[in-house]
């Protein structure tokens, strides 16, 4: 490439007739930056106090639904920067950001520096700037272009041969996996088309709910997920919308043998066991003769109040104690959780209880053309209903959900991890870009200054500025390779 100095003094005496597209040329040259990236006119700065603050004229990429498209020019920028972020799933990566984000690394590169902060001020900006329905688009672009190579965004049906009408469930498949992203409010509802949803599992056998909910509305984002198959399907779909009642009287049974009947059976139909009574303490126990489920209390068995942990372990140790040898502790008493299923969401996608035992009977026996038949008979499919499953719900009934990681990125957050790094950037990045805006500034100000309100002479300092700019953009970046490359 010709020399910076040359290239502008070769503009400045070229012919009238050389046109914008050659001076669009030249500053991309001049550069070597795509036309989309714009840079901060802030100068870096960094108070004496204790508290140091830190801006830098970052390179800001646009916002673009072509995130998620593999092939486009913005989707490449993106990528870019996105190879500075390690990790095969979305995890690893959460936790790479937080690596640079969270507490200094020292081992930290410009590279790691500049993506992390790059990737997060477009996160940022997608949750200050845009409604949950429209951010939820573009976050779904950037999640793809976050991962790159074959991660895509699905707009269509057709982007993924599903026989659907509309949108499918699959917003952007990563990794061979196909997610629906949700951006929502920090106590928003999960909410999706019931019959799209049973469509989904014609043509694939999985989809994976990923929950971004903001944190204190735009200062960060928590990412959860869950995994629905048809396998789960009744876990996800009907379990979370059961209502626990306890029985009013407790079951007594006579024998060690019943005992265990009795709490297979509970068990095997989901129902919770809520107290278990001796008529003699067991020795293991020590004096305790009941043992009642009570989350909020003490966990010592010797009390007789346990939480969910504890009282799995007593009905383990009744298990493995031969019957003949619980008998000499009988009678006993169960009392339990009945879940009732009327009145309640569940009822109202399904329609029965019995449409639900005969989906079950199906996912038992594998049986698919049953499974889908079962399916098409409910009210949420033939009305194409929408389910919809509160915060509570997703996190605490569905038993394969995660919370995969936090990220804080609100202004304030973004500030103190500027002023970890202050020193490194001082020194490399920011001369750059500083210099690299300056240069911008005055080359636009020389093309666009040409009317009667600016003089002659005027224009002419604008582009010996620019000189200056480009000799000091040189050394500027010279200094930084010999800095990085140490």
């Amino acid at each position: 490439m010709a020399k910076v100095k040359d290239l502008v003094k070769n503009y400045l005496n070229a012919p009238a007739e050389l046109g914008l597209d050659k001076l669009f040329h030249l500053i991309k040259e001049v550069q070597s930056l795509p036309p989309y990236l714009e840079e901060d006119s802030e100068s870096p700065s960094v108070d004496p106090g204790e508290e140091k603050t830190f801006s830098i004229a970052f390179p800001k990429i646009r916002i673009t639904e072509d995130f998620g498209k593999i092939g486009t020019e913005d989707r490449e920028i993106i990528e870019k920067f996105a190879n500075n972020i390690t990790g095969e799933t979305l995890e690893d990566k959460i936790l790479a950001l937080n690596n640079i984000l969270t507490e200094k690394k020292e081992s930290a590169t410009i590279g790691e520096i500049l993506s992390t902060m790059v990737m997060s001020e477009i996160l940022s900006a997608i949750i200050t700037n845009f409604t949950e329905a429209a951010g939820g688009f573009i976050f779904e672009g950037f999640l793809a272009g976050l991962f790159g190579g074959t991660a895509v965004q699905i707009t269509s049906a057709e982007d993924i041969g599903a026989d659907v009408t509309g949108k499918p469930i699959t917003d952007v498949i990563l990794n061979d996996k196909h997610y629906s992203l949700k951006l929502l409010g920090e106590n928003t509802d999960v909410k999706g088309s019931f019959r799209n949803m049973v469509e989904h599992f014609r043509d694939f056998d999985h989809v994976i709910y990923l929950d971004a909910r903001r944190v204190d509305k735009d200062q960060g984002l928590q990412f959860g997920e869950f995994l629905v198959t048809l396998d789960n399907f009744l876990d996800i779909f009907v379990v979370p919308f059961l209502k626990d009642v306890t029985i009013k009287e407790p079951v007594q049974v006579e024998t060690g043998a019943d005992l265990k009947r009795l709490m297979s059976s509970l068990i095997k139909n989901k129902q919770a066991i809520k107290r278990i009574t001796t008529t003699i303490p067991i020795p293991q126990f020590g004096r305790a003769t009941a043992f009642q489920y009570s989350p909020s209390e003490p966990t010592r068995l010797s009390e007789i109040k346990v939480n969910d942990q504890d009282l799995k372990y007593v009905i383990d140790v009744l298990f493995d104690t031969p019957s003949d040898e619980l008998d000499a502790y009988a009678p006993f008493t169960v009392k339990y959780a009945e879940r009732k299923f009327e009145g309640t969401k569940a009822n109202t996608l399904f329609g029965s209880y019995r449409n639900v035992e005969r989906l079950q009977e199906a996912i038992d026996e594998g049986n698919r053309e049953e499974i889908f038949a079962s399916l098409e008979l409910t009210p949420g499919y033939v009305n194409e209903q929408q389910f919809v499953l509160t915060k509570k719900q997703v996190e605490d009934k569905i038993k394969n959900f995660k919370n995969i990681g936090t990220l804080m990125i609100g202004k304030e957050y973004m500030e103190k991890t500027f002023a970890m790094y202050a020193d490194l950037l001082a020194q490399t990045i920011t001369p750059v870009y500083e210099q690299l805006q300056y240069f911008t500034n005055n080359v636009n100000d020389y093309f666009l200054g040409v009317g009667n309100e600016v003089a002659d002479q005027d224009r002419k300092q604008y582009a010996l500025d620019a000189i200056e700019n480009a000799n000091k953009l040189a050394t500027a970046t010279q200094s930084a390779v010999e800095k990085i490359e140490k």
